[in-house]
């Protein structure tokens, strides 16, 4: 109730007062006449209707923060109305990992101008103790800075430095909490010094707890429809000891090459911050369809027979099933979370001339994610033993991917690649170095 006192008196009570005020100084001001004039009221009017409106917008945040149960859109929507309560260029959010040891860079948003910043603070990680957030979040404290080159002189911080590079001058931090527990900050940043005052920090106070409980519901869904397929989609996986490890690599590729195309501008409208964290999160369930393969055909150490690969193909249009048939449940509730995960599973064994499966699609009809872990997905069959076959070496692996360009894969794809071979194979050589479970 404090907070919405404080909102009522701010945005209703005071404009009120303030209304009288004025009204009472034109008044005795113009006595002597029998009427005020409209020119001297004209603003006065203006301004409590300014101030109706703002209360009116407020209550419609409230109520508007929960009816998006993508985190992704609650986001999006505190960047676009916030701004008439308190200037921004940046909004960035870091979540408590480890027990609460480290802060991990989870979302952000920003203006055009500064459009790849959220791409390059999403997944740094500091120890909180070797911080200066460790106060704000211990104690629920806010911090203002109005300076921030003064502020992080002698201070050598990743996050820092990428907030100065990109421009940011400014900036308010707030604890997130639910239930008195701290789960993580938000920031807000702006690119124009001393801009925050005393109003911001209270508009930020009031709304930070629905803030809050809005991320905070949205990870618990996120995590346990996740950690539920996935566990599905690895004991799919371990029915077969030779690729029990694939998940985990194939996803390293998947994002490894996600961050080459992101390197060299590539799909920039698709590639996003959500998009990477959709491919590292769906990359691992391509093969979820698994489940409904027999073991006679899964198994198999020889080739499959046409009739049996027929039914190996199958997987496919299984694993879209398990997903849609989630997605579809989830729906009901207003929510959605595996349009990714379904597009994986169904276009990985798309190819870009059409010759591929379930459905024949071609060129940029497969989903860009799917032709992403199409990739990965090949990369690392060539590169591991199977039943059938020994490994290839990473240099015929990746003659075989390169020759397969506007045949099997998309091309961008394979240049993009072809320009990064050398990262991609020190990914590669660090799983070779692994031993053995």
């Amino acid at each position: 109730m404090e907070h919405t006192d404080k909102i009522f008196y701010k945005y209703l009570t005071e404009p009120i007062n303030d209304l009288f005020n004025k009204i009472g100084n034109i008044s005795i001001l113009n006595k002597n006449s029998n009427s005020i004039p409209n020119a001297e009221l004209k603003p006065v009017i203006e301004e409590i209707n300014l101030g109706f409106k703002k209360l009116d917008k407020l209550i419609e945040l409230i109520e508007n923060m929960n009816k998006d149960v993508s985190f992704e859109g609650i986001l999006n929507y505190i960047y676009s109305t916030f701004s008439e309560f308190i200037p921004y260029s940046h909004i960035g959010i870091a979540l408590l990992k480890d027990n609460g040891k480290i802060l991990e860079g989870s979302y952000g948003i920003s203006a055009p101008s500064l459009n790849d910043l959220p791409k390059k603070l999403v997944g740094l990680r500091a120890e909180i103790s070797r911080t200066s957030l460790e106060n704000i979040i211990n104690n629920g404290t806010v911090r203002v800075i109005n300076n921030l080159e003064n502020y992080t002189k002698n201070k050598d911080s990743d996050y820092n430095m990428l907030l100065l590079e990109a421009g940011i001058k400014s900036s308010i931090t707030l604890p997130l909490k639910v239930n008195e527990k701290p789960i993580g900050i938000i920031f807000f940043s702006n690119i124009i010094e001393n801009i925050y005052k005393d109003e911001h920090i209270e508009f930020l106070k009031t709304l930070s707890n629905s803030i809050a409980i809005s991320l905070n519901k949205n990870i618990f869904i996120d995590e346990m429809l996740y950690s539920t397929l996935l566990a599905l989609t690895k004991m799919a996986e371990a029915r077969d000891e030779d690729t029990a490890e694939h998940l985990d690599r194939m996803t390293a590729y998947a994002v490894k090459i996600t961050e080459f195309l992101r390197h060299d501008k590539l799909y920039c409208d698709q590639i996003t911050v959500p998009f990477i964290k959709g491919i590292e999160r769906f990359s691992p369930m391509h093969d979820i369809g698994k489940v409904g393969i027999k073991d006679g055909v899964l198994l198999k150490p020889g080739r499959l027979t046409a009739d049996e690969y027929e039914e190996m193909k199958k997987h496919v249009t299984y694993g879209a099933d398990v997903l849609r048939t989630a997605e579809n449940n989830i729906a009901k509730q207003k929510y959605s979370m595996f349009k990714m995960g379904i597009e994986i599973v169904e276009g990985h064994h798309e190819k870009w001339d059409g010759s591929g499966y379930p459905y024949k699609k071609k060129g940029t009809e497969i989903p860009l994610s799917a032709r992403i872990v199409a990739v990965a997905d090949v990369f690392d069959a060539l590169t591991s033993k199977r039943p059938y076959k020994s490994a290839f070496g990473f240099e015929e692996s990746i003659n075989y991917i390169i020759e397969g360009s506007g045949r099997h894969f998309d091309p961008k794809i394979i240049d993009s690649l072809s320009r990064h071979r050398d990262e991609l194979q020190e990914l590669y050589i660090s799983f070779q170095k692994k031993p053995a479970e």
